[in-house]
């Protein structure tokens, strides 16, 4: 789409009606750019990029200032060349009563706010969605949704907010990626082996390779990847390697992503150059979890992450459980992918009745484990599991290309399991949350052929509660995302509906909504994503960013 990682992000901002972006070349200083009248605030990172940090729609030099500030692009020389106080005008409405912004004598809203236009479709419940076809959506300056609903009554209630137009296209929330491999980024889409001999082939050295060096060159276009698909949120694993998990961190802080990420523990049956001592691993994942769990204003949250049970010994998974307990942290990890390492794990831990009950015996379930697969659960273990309030990844893409099962997912919903959707790469071929969708209703259709068949149907409805609200309330983070509710914290995505249609007689947004959902799980990619928000921060936008994938 023309767009380069190295320009700057820039919010439209409307005028009079009318849309103006503006075009500023990237600094060739390390001094921050501010340009109080084009409303854009940069900060350059180093000699090669810039990143910019929004909302480009500020209306004071306080609220420029506030902008910058708060995400920490002003350094001591350029906040005095402001001369602007830190209190210049600024509340934060998060200390007022009911997420409401503060208004004057006359009921007049008093804090800068900005109201974005355009169809906003909501998921409600798996079936069931809201659209309003002219919405308005507000957002307070910390990130906040202050209101949801018709453009008309919104604008009334807040007739001084900066209106961000976005009348022809399809506001929803980000897509949220329940479980992913960072290090295995490199090596996506090889084919040609199922699980074990994959893993030993190709994944095991590219995880070795996972130097900081290394992530520091991968995790740039790793989170910009997931940015450009619109995902908001992302549940990832690293390697065994500390250091690296720093790295990962610190790249998910800067480009804005909410992530939950964890150092992969392995202290049996891995390769020696993987293997680790249980004590050092305990104590390494710790550390990381001190520094990182609940950073950013919680935006960065720490899982500890056992690999799978055949490579982690009983001693190490029972010490994670007390570790996860005492940090209010999550655990990640893999279940029943694969027939042959059920096998593996009945050789490894012939006292437990089924590989679920090794997780269970090992205190690893519970409302903040996200399992991973689950493809081959019996229904006493599709018990413990729903009674445990365990949660589950449903990774379609992964599963087909190792060509290992097709997950139960309807049976599995339909026992009150929370079930997000997972990329899984490098077992996944791409990050495409639109791939992922569709790929979900293909395994389901591809069950009922099935004898265990249970029924019921994946519908895209759906697969888009998965991909947003249902995969929030796998995290156990559907308060704060998943949905534009009033109080939630505004992670969405701005998508181009035109791109769906295949021929020019529909215009976008005047199909009827069943439709509108259907092409974009089907025929969407990244292409129909032009912008993508964490907490009403601006932190991809195509017209100044190249999709980073496959730029490896």
């Amino acid at each position: 789409m023309g767009c380069s990682t190295a320009a700057l992000i820039s919010e439209p901002v409307v005028r009079g009606g009318r849309e103006n972006r503006p075009r500023i070349s990237s600094p060739t200083t390390n001094a921050p750019a501010l340009s109080v009248s084009g409303m854009v605030l940069l900060r350059h990172v180093s000699k090669k990029e810039c990143i910019g940090v929004g909302p480009a729609c500020v209306t004071t030099a306080a609220h420029a200032w506030f902008i910058l500030a708060r995400h920490s692009v002003l350094d001591t020389e350029s906040s005095r060349a402001l001369s602007i106080p830190a209190s210049a005008g600024m509340t934060n409405s998060r200390q007022a009563a009911g997420n409401e912004p503060p208004v004057d004598s006359k009921g007049v809203y008093m804090q800068h706010v900005r109201l974005f236009r355009g169809h906003i479709l909501n998921p409600a419940a798996e079936d069931r969605y809201t659209l309003h076809a002219d919405g308005g959506m507000v957002i307070d300056e910390g990130g906040t949704i202050l209101e949801v609903g018709d453009y008309r009554a919104v604008t009334d209630r807040y007739p001084s907010a900066t209106l961000i137009d976005c009348s022809d296209r399809l506001i929803l929330p980000g897509f949220i990626d329940t479980h992913t491999h960072l290090p295995q980024y490199r090596a996506v889409a090889l084919y040609g082996q199922e699980l074990l001999g994959w893993l030993n082939r190709d994944i095991f050295p590219a995880e070795r390779e996972f130097t900081p060096e290394a992530a520091n060159t991968l995790c740039p276009l790793f989170f910009r990847s997931l940015l450009s698909h619109g995902v908001t949120t992302a549940a990832i694993y690293c390697s065994v390697r500390k250091d690296s998990t720093h790295v990962a961190f610190e790249w998910a802080e800067q480009t804005g992503i909410r992530a939950i990420i964890g150092k992969v523990m392995m202290d049996q049956n891995a390769p020696d150059f993987l293997l680790e001592n249980t004590v050092e691993s305990l104590h390494a994942s710790e550390e990381v979890c001190r520094k990182w769990h609940g950073a950013a204003n919680e935006r960065l949250l720490y899982a500890f992450t056992p690999r799978f049970a055949p490579t982690c010994s009983r001693a190490l998974m029972k010490a994670v459980s007390d570790l996860a307990g005492q940090y209010g942290a999550y655990i990640q990890t893999h279940l029943a992918e694969h027939p042959a390492e059920l096998q593996w794990v009945r050789a490894l831990f012939p006292e437990t009745r089924h590989y679920t009950d090794v997780y269970f015996r090992t205190s690893l379930l519970g409302p903040k484990t996200i399992l991973a697969h689950a493809i081959y659960v019996s229904p006493e273990e599709r018990g413990l599991l729903a009674d445990t309030r365990t949660c589950l990844s449903h990774c379609p893409t992964s599963n087909l290309f190792l060509r290992s099962g097709l997950m139960p997912v309807r049976e599995l919903l339909d026992m009150g399991l929370h079930i997000g959707l997972g990329s899984d790469v490098g077992g996944g071929p791409t990050l495409s949350p639109f791939e992922i969708m569709r790929s979900a209703i293909y395994v389901h259709t591809a069950r009922r052929f099935l004898p265990d068949f249970g029924g019921g149907d994946i519908s895209p409805t759906t697969a888009l509660y998965m991909a947003t609200l249902g995969g929030a309330q796998a995290l156990g983070l559907d308060d704060k995302i998943g949905s534009l509710a009033r109080g939630k914290e505004a992670d969405f995505i701005v998508v181009n509906p035109q791109r769906l249609s295949p021929t020019p007689v529909d215009k976008g947004m005047e199909i009827s909504p069943e439709t509108l959902v259907s092409r974009m799980i089907f025929r969407g990619d990244d292409r129909i994503v032009e912008r993508t928000y964490v907490r009403g921060v601006l932190c991809y936008d195509c017209s100044s960013h190249r999709n980073s994938e496959g730029q490896i």
